[in-house]
């Protein structure tokens, strides 16, 4: 990498789909434990994910049985979790839900995965 090439434009990631990001999700619900002070520290954005997820998993179990798949790689689990999507027929206003509480776990990870103790 030569010194300009700090200067070049950079090549934009597209931002993750929403399958992506409750792929993304449902590994804190996998989290077999973290330390005493960073749960404190971030409690109401890790519950918040979790219930988040289990709700999801008790509404359609097809979900819990996704979620619970620890080892699969985040774009297998992203692709699973839309052709679930696609099939289950789900009203307008759900899938409102969903979307509007996405967007406030995102918003109340963005410190978790910002912590230097995360990840």
């Amino acid at each position: 990498m030569g010194f300009f090439d700090f200067f070049r434009r950079q090549q934009l990631k597209p931002p993750p789909t929403p399958f992506e990001t409750l792929a993304a999700f449902s590994r804190f619900q996998n989290v077999r434990e973290c330390s005493p002070d960073f749960y404190r520290k971030h409690f109401r954005a890790i519950d918040m994910t979790v219930g988040f997820l289990g709700f999801l998993g008790e509404q359609h179990p097809q979900f819990a049985s996704i979620f619970s798949i620890t080892m699969a790689p985040q774009a297998d689990l992203a692709k699973a979790l839309e052709s679930l999507m696609r099939n289950i027929q789900m009203e307008q206003r759900t899938l409102d839900f969903i979307d509007s509480t996405m967007t406030t776990i995102m918003q109340t990870l963005l410190p978790v995965v910002q912590d230097p103790e995360c990840c």
